[in-house]
């Protein structure tokens, strides 16, 4: 008998699984692919490095830091290139440079003069906020129609590939929106919310050091689930699919292919529609709020060119208005971004297909996908020549869409929770779709279930 079952193999549930064998726990994880990671895992072939989800970690990502720093990561961590930081959105024919200070904001031909001065105007922009506000109410309320087109859309593409029109902006966007209900602005809030923070920087009282742009690991993120993995050891038990989870007793009852487990404690750390199965005999209300979180597909499309690599600027990459049509919502400049991330003399584009505005396109086969890609990057790079590489992976559940009512789904199933004992979920569709909200998560569900209690007395000695 272990002490705690862990449903699911992802950055969320190996986290929660090595922090509660940390404090004495018996752990036993349960994946149900071939390799623990879920969509943090990074592969390499014929000299490309690729990854299945997300690319760098910024350097706000505080929960992300602290299991780096835990794990003893910390002399794998490089930074994106310098000259990498410029990103691009594509307006009119070309790519435009996102403004990252006054004078380029002043410069940049991605706003028009008119959309310049509307945004300069955001602290007196009037408007009656409401709990319910979609995104694209905020963001036009704010900023105006054509930064609302031309920065904050593919913004909310970039992040959630989703609709702005339909994304919540109180869950999607919390910080920004606290920004306006304690200041009346965004540029005012914002200003106050970096002065504070340099204010408790400066005082005597000590914090985390943080650190500014972008990183990865050496071996990619995909280092990350490897080291968990490896602590972890033969507690984690992949290719097993959990079909069934029942309450006995004092215990949790897991069945999967034959084989029952048993434990007093349980995290199901997986996305909230396959949660929403295991749970829905348990518990009716919890299943039926996690079957209304909807989820947006993913297509991501790798591709490596040795010819007209001169034709990829440097940068991050790009994002694409939804309006201008293209299927593609964005490419990253994956071997513009870090080093040793494609053979000497070629270039690595990764681009991203589909969302909530375009969900069938995932169904295409990679030759479909590929002409897809090809087509967008010629229009807007001008790249004609064909791949020398190509890899294309399906996400048919990838991000969680934070539409209106979210914040009440969520507080509904923490509600229940509390009337089942021992019981903990962990995933990025609770607080945060990104890779800093899953670690986060995986920390948190450990400490609700070690809460109030000597974690050692109550686990055992480790």
């Amino acid at each position: 008998m272990h002490d705690v079952i862990v449903i699911g193999g992802g950055i969320a549930g190996l986290t929660c699984a090595w922090q509660l064998q940390r404090s004495g726990a018996k752990t036993l994880v349960l994946e149900r692919e071939c390799l623990p990671g879920g969509n943090v895992r990074t592969e390499n072939d014929r000299g490309y490095m690729t990854e299945r989800g997300p690319y760098s970690i910024p350097g706000f990502s505080q929960y992300v830091w602290q299991l780096i720093a835990e794990l003893n990561l910390e002399s794998e961590v490089v930074a994106a290139r310098p000259e990498a930081s410029d990103r691009f959105v594509y307006r009119d024919g070309k790519l435009q440079a996102i403004p990252h200070d006054p004078v380029s904001f002043l410069t940049t031909d991605l706003l028009s003069f008119r959309g310049k001065v509307r945004l300069m105007m955001e602290p007196f922009a009037r408007g009656t906020p409401r709990n319910d506000d979609s995104a694209e109410q905020f963001f036009l309320r704010r900023f105006g129609e054509e930064a609302t087109r031309y920065l904050a859309g593919p913004f909310v593409s970039g992040v959630y590939a989703g609709d702005a029109a339909q994304l919540e902006a109180r869950a999607a966007f919390p910080l920004f929106w606290r920004f306006e209900q304690e200041s009346g602005s965004m540029i005012r809030g914002a200003w106050k919310h970096f002065r504070a923070r340099k204010s408790r920087k400066n005082s005597a009282t000590p914090t985390p050091p943080r650190r500014k742009g972008l990183f990865s690991l050496r071996g990619g993120l995909g280092r990350l689930v490897e080291r968990l993995a490896q602590i972890l050891g033969d507690s984690v038990v992949c290719a097993c699919t959990v079909e069934r989870i029942e309450r006995r007793g004092e215990c949790w009852q897991v069945e999967s292919q034959g084989a029952t487990w048993t434990a007093p404690k349980l995290v199901i750390a997986i996305p909230p529609h396959d949660a929403a199965k295991l749970l829905q005999e348990l518990d009716p209300q919890i299943g039926r709020q996690l079957n209304n979180i909807v989820m947006a597909p993913v297509a991501v499309v790798h591709l490596g060119f040795d010819r007209e690599t001169e034709k990829v600027p440097a940068g991050f990459g790009f994002l694409i208005p939804r309006h201008c049509r293209m299927r593609s919502l964005g490419t990253i400049f994956v071997s513009r971004l870090f080093d040793a991330r494609a053979p000497e003399g070629t270039q690595l584009l990764t681009t991203f297909v589909g969302g909530v505005l375009d969900p069938d396109v995932i169904h295409k086969d990679d030759e479909e996908l590929e002409a897809i890609t090809r087509q967008d990057l010629k229009h807007i790079l001008g790249i004609e020549s064909p791949p020398s590489y190509r890899r294309v992976l399906r996400h048919p559940y990838a991000i969680p869409q934070f539409t209106r009512g979210h914040l009440e789904r969520i507080g509904s199933v923490r509600e229940r929770l509390a009337a089942h004992p021992g019981l903990a979920l962990a995933g990025n569709y609770l607080t945060g779709v990104g890779t800093n909200d899953a670690v986060h998560s995986g920390y948190a569900a450990a400490s609700l279930l070690t809460e109030d209690t000597d974690s050692r007395a109550s686990f055992g000695p480790s």
